[in-house]
């Protein structure tokens, strides 16, 4: 074992807000700086859906969403 003191781990811990109303607590006046860091706009590139969408079926719901105003268009043509 080492002789070192243990370093804190993480940041500011935050409370769930149900769980600070069930406990009575009142609510945080500002905002941490982790959450303030978060309301900056966004980062480029796809969002965190697509990446979920893409994890779970593939490239698959992209091939079917390229075309679909496309065939949208040509069935409402049909349809007329």
């Amino acid at each position: 074992m080492s002789n070192r003191q243990q370093e804190a781990w993480g940041g500011d811990v935050r409370m769930p807000r149900w769980l600070r109303r069930l406990l009575g607590r009142p609510e945080p006046h500002a905002d941490t700086p982790e959450a303030a860091h978060e309301k900056r706009k966004p980062q480029p590139g796809p969002s965190v859906g697509q990446n979920a969408d893409r994890a779970a079926v593939g490239v698959t719901s992209e091939l079917y969403n390229e075309g679909r105003a496309k065939r949208r268009a040509k069935r409402d043509a049909k349809r007329r």
